[in-house]
């Protein structure tokens, strides 16, 4: 067989099957298509006063445990008004949070409503351990939810 060849495939062979032609060196895609996507931004840190505040509320920082950490973040989300939604999470693979940025399966300049649950943990500064407490948070603008348009 040779590059011209017209053989068709008999679905046996490794890479594909079916009706394309056999072409040295070629591969069937096997994913899908490639999907839209586009971002919003918001970046949870320990500095925020949300969190800072809630260490405190906690006792956390009384007791000498001021470095806060954020364990994990999930993304809740809807563009249809609640009607589905929709999850992100930090613990997702590939994960779709680099640097307070959230990648979304939505083309750009949609209108996308969103609240923020997150994990947090805290310990003083000498421990080695992981964290001391660890404790949960919500981000939703006070209830109202977030809005932003996709970029």
């Amino acid at each position: 067989m040779n590059a011209n060849s017209m053989e068709h495939r008999t679905g046996d062979e490794p890479g594909g099957g079916g009706s394309e032609p056999i072409r040295p060196g070629y591969v069937r895609p096997t994913t899908s298509p490639i999907v839209r996507t586009s971002r919003i931004h918001f970046d949870v840190n320990p500095t925020l006063p949300e969190v800072v505040a809630y260490a405190a509320a906690r006792g956390w920082l009384s007791q000498g445990f001021e470095v806060l950490t954020v364990a994990w973040q999930e993304l809740h989300w809807t563009i249809d008004g609640w009607k589905t939604t929709n999850k992100l999470s930090s613990h997702d693979v590939p994960c779709p949070i680099t640097a307070g940025f959230f990648t979304l399966p939505v083309k750009a300049g949609t209108t996308v409503e969103f609240a923020l649950h997150v994990g947090l943990k805290c310990r003083a500064e000498q421990d080695a351990a992981g964290a001391r407490d660890i404790g949960e948070l919500w981000f939703n603008d006070g209830g109202k939810n977030y809005r932003q348009v996709t970029k």
